[in-house]
């Protein structure tokens, strides 16, 4: 281009193309700083108006931006007269189920606009990927697990973004939008509140009600035989007295509680009677309130716990688990809470001996010297500092009375089965264990030789679980070659014997089932009735969980250690 020719511009700012339209040239002129002379320069070199091209894209962005302006408020319009919706608060436990089931679907696959989240699950939630995943993916140089190479193989899961989409159902179609709310900043809970709005074409919500429906049967389908427990939300959360899901783990089988048959079946036949629908219509009927509740007590590691997760797990019910220890729980917390419990669910009070709870005759001395708050909420009696002085006694800001009135009240929640659990019940007060308030009370005893027998054989039997949940078999560690490009290290030798030791696998014992009875039974007959807890049996066992000669050949030798470190007051309780 010749750049001569800008000598003999000449420059007149006050006519700037004064024969081309001059509307949008003063504008662009008064909008835009220089655009005079630059359109000038433009016009006399190129012979071309650049005013017309930027006036025609100003008119065509204006044409698109009243478009969408139009096509939302007539979206609006035609929404509010002839659109149905349901929207749903991420408080409530619909909101991840929506979610995980819009995620497995195709809009999820095509759509341009996605949320990556990572797959943060549980130990026993594995996934397609995991489960497909080589076992030499797992494993390091070394051959030594390694975790972060496992986690690395778990791809997150997609789902939709904020905003707004459609997606195909049973051949209608559906919109799906996702929206944040802030929350006004507070010292009980600055979190933002998500929004799901699914809306589909009609006047009735039928169709939505339908497809939450399939929504929460899918989700039975998909988390078949887990359990969910739910804990109280944390304190500073806790302004709506939420409950949080803390894990979903499986369902164990009542097989796995070590306690009497006739027991288990008992127990079994009377929460069954009375969650049947029509015993709620029975207990109407009577003036009789629709409650129950059992007192599971006895020594630690008996299975007192373990049997609540089986009996949630044979009834497909949701554990709550309350501790009235919790920092800051008071009264009015837990009754909220309660009444914040769905239809039918399985409360558990762990260790309810040892909540520390006030009676009403009790609130004077506490408002004395005598008491002091602790800055968690918790009361603390102030006793004397002497030299081997019990520890101070701790007190839930939950009286007695208020518990009473929460899980037997006039307002009290119906229809759920309350578990409370108990080291000692002596130390109960007469009036929470009052029939009305616990209806069935179930003795956990230290192990038996026939539990001790059960306990063998479900450790080392191979019909017990399904081949994909057996233990895999070991490897040795892979020996490591030297690198020529590195430095020899001190500890090369320390690092090759100890591989060396781990190399050495201890071989899998498989043991027939006719004789692994006959193990089990000189197993069970090797430890005393009613000296070891279930738990301590089964601590011993899994350190040698392939090894069954291993365990028969060496119970003795651990018993009559664990029954010495006892008699010296030591109170051993491990292998």
């Amino acid at each position: 281009m010749d750049f001569s020719r800008l000598n003999s511009l000449k420059f007149d700012l006050g006519s700037a193309n004064a024969t081309l339209p001059s509307l949008p040239s003063t504008l662009l002129d008064a909008l835009i700083p220089g655009y005079g002379i630059f359109s000038q320069v433009v016009f006399r070199l190129l012979g071309f108006d650049i005013g017309l091209l930027v006036s025609g894209c100003l008119v065509v962005i204006g044409l698109a931006k009243g478009g969408q302006y139009l096509y939302h408020r007539v979206y609006a319009i035609f929404a509010s007269y002839f659109m149905s919706s349901v929207q749903i608060e991420d408080e409530d436990q619909l909101f991840r189920q929506v979610v995980e089931w819009i995620a497995e679907q195709n809009m999820t696959r095509v759509s341009r606009d996605l949320m990556a989240v990572t797959k943060w699950v549980s130990a026993y939630e594995d996934s397609d990927e995991e489960q497909n995943a080589k076992d030499e993916d797992v494993l390091d140089e070394s051959g030594i697990f390694n975790y972060e190479k496992w986690a690395s193989n778990i791809p997150p899961r997609y789902e939709p973004n904020f905003g707004s989409d459609r997606f195909w159902h049973a051949g209608r179609m559906f919109a799906f939008s996702r929206t944040k709310k802030e929350k006004p900043k507070s010292i009980w809970n600055s979190s933002d509140t998500q929004f799901l709005v699914i809306q589909c074409v009609g006047r009735s919500t039928e169709p939505i009600k339908e497809l939450l429906n399939h929504i929460k049967r899918w989700t039975l389908t998909k988390e078949h035989k887990m359990t969910s427990v739910y804990r109280p939300a944390p304190k500073e959360e806790r302004r709506d007295c939420a409950w949080d899901r803390q894990s979903c783990r499986p369902s164990r089988p009542m097989s796995t509680v070590s306690l009497d048959q006739e027991q288990k079946a008992k127990i079994v036949m009377d929460i069954n009677e009375y969650l049947h629908p029509a015993s709620a219509r029975w207990y109407a009927a009577r003036g009789i309130p629709y409650r129950r509740g059992y007192l599971f007590h006895g020594p630690p590691g008996t299975g007192k716990t373990s049997l609540s997760f089986a009996l949630a797990g044979i009834f497909g019910l949701d554990i709550y688990c309350i501790s009235l220890m919790e920092i800051g729980l008071t009264e009015s917390d837990l009754n909220k809470l309660f009444t914040t419990l769905p239809r039918r669910c399985i409360v558990l009070l762990e260790d309810i001996d040892s909540a520390g709870l006030r009676r009403t005759d009790d609130d004077t001395s506490d408002a004395s010297s005598d008491a002091t708050p602790s800055e968690d909420g918790v009361k603390v009696e102030s006793l004397p500092k002497l030299p081997g002085a019990a520890p101070p006694v701790i007190k839930s800001l939950i009286s007695l009375s208020g518990l009473l009135n929460t899980i037997d009240g006039a307002a009290s929640h119906e229809g759920r089965v309350l578990i409370m659990t108990t080291n000692h019940p002596d130390k109960l007060d007469p009036a929470l264990i009052r029939p009305g308030r616990v209806d069935l009370q179930v003795i956990f005893t230290l192990a038996t030789r026939a539990q001790s027998r059960d306990i063998f054989m479900r450790m080392y039997s191979t019909t017990s679980s399904s081949p994909q949940t057996q233990i895999p078999a070991t490897k040795p560690p892979r020996p490591t070659t030297p690198n020529p490009q590195q430095p020899a290290l001190s500890s090369t030798r320390e690092d090759d014997e100890f591989l060396a030791l781990l190399a050495r696998e201890p071989e899998l014992d498989v043991v027939e089932r006719v004789e692994l009875g006959g193990m089990a039974e000189e197993f069970a007959q090797a430890l005393p009735e009613g000296r070891f807890s279930p738990a301590e049996i089964q601590g011993f066992l899994l350190t040698r969980k392939k090894e069954p000669r291993r365990a028969l050949g060496e119970v003795g030798a651990w018993r009559d250690g664990v029954l010495g470190d006892r008699g010296r007051g030591r109170g051993k309780r491990g292998v």
